[in-house]
């Protein structure tokens, strides 16, 4: 991991999880079952690559003691989150980067975490549950309004925009 760290990295990031095939039986609660992915059984890792696809970060998961003992991570933002925060406190240059991610890690109090905290941009997909306090035209009322209709939704003092 310590050489990943070194590399000259991009300015664009992607975060995502990947498994790594594993059908042995000696790696205990480590080896996950992920009936979603092609290969089911291995180890779950979360990655932080650039936009060639070079990996710059990575995190492997391990169940509760995924952040370890000194590198607590943020309550209340959920697991999803916190693997965001703890793969983008390693970029170089924060202020010059933005990070993508899917909706599986992404919350509007990350959003605005990572803003405030690191000094990150970041942009991804979002799910309904997600999006308190913020409301946006319902999914009938704008296929009415035809094609290329959306809503938004903003804060400024956040500095944080929600578009459907």
């Amino acid at each position: 991991m310590k050489k990943c760290l070194e590399i000259e990295s991009e300015n664009m990031f992607s975060i995502d999880e990947m498994i790594v095939p594993y059908k042995g039986t000696k790696a205990g609660s480590l080896r996950q079952y992920l009936p979603s992915k092609p290969h089911h059984w291995g180890f779950k890792i979360f990655v932080r690559a650039g936009i060639s696809g070079m990996v710059y970060d990575f995190l492997t998961y391990t169940g509760k003691s995924t952040f370890g003992t000194g590198q607590g991570p943020v309550k209340d933002l959920g697991v999803g989150a916190n693997v965001v925060i703890q793969l983008c406190k390693t970029i170089k240059k924060p202020l010059d980067c933005v990070v993508f991610f899917d909706n599986f890690f992404t919350s509007l109090p990350l959003i605005v975490h990572l803003k405030e905290s690191l000094g990150l941009r970041s942009l991804g997909t979002i799910r309904k549950n997600r999006l308190k306090g913020c409301t946006l035209e319902d999914d009938r009322g704008l296929l009415r309004q035809g094609r290329g209709s959306y809503d938004y939704w903003m804060d400024n003092e956040a500095e944080v925009a929600a578009v459907k």
